[in-house]
């Protein structure tokens, strides 16, 4: 997999852009829709929160998506930080493990 090299967009911005902006919902608005609190909904669009699976389940449900499609915004931007991080220096090092049957 390679990864991007501009951070990936995180999933809230895909909710202040494309559900609360475009569907002219307020953040307490979509709580209720939702059935989770306000603050969620404001740390998700802040980015100061993971998408869930349990959010992903209920945006999916919500948006008629697929729970996947936000779990894997989620994911993309965790790889890309991942691999900015201070340990990237360290994974890189690591070796393939190379088997006499991958041959």
């Amino acid at each position: 997999m390679m990864i991007p090299k501009n951070r990936p967009t995180h999933p809230g911005k895909f909710i202040q852009e494309d559900i609360l902006n475009e569907c002219h919902l307020s953040q307490a608005q979509l709580s209720i829709a939702l059935g989770v609190s306000r603050h969620i909904i404001n740390q998700l669009v802040n980015e100061k929160r993971q998408m869930t699976a349990d959010m992903a389940l209920r945006l999916g449900r919500f948006t008629q998506t697929s729970p996947e499609l936000w779990l894997n915004l989620q994911q993309a931007v965790d790889l890309w930080e991942a691999s900015h991080s201070p340990n990237a220096e360290k994974i890189i090092q690591i070796k393939p493990f190379r088997s006499e049957f991958s041959e």
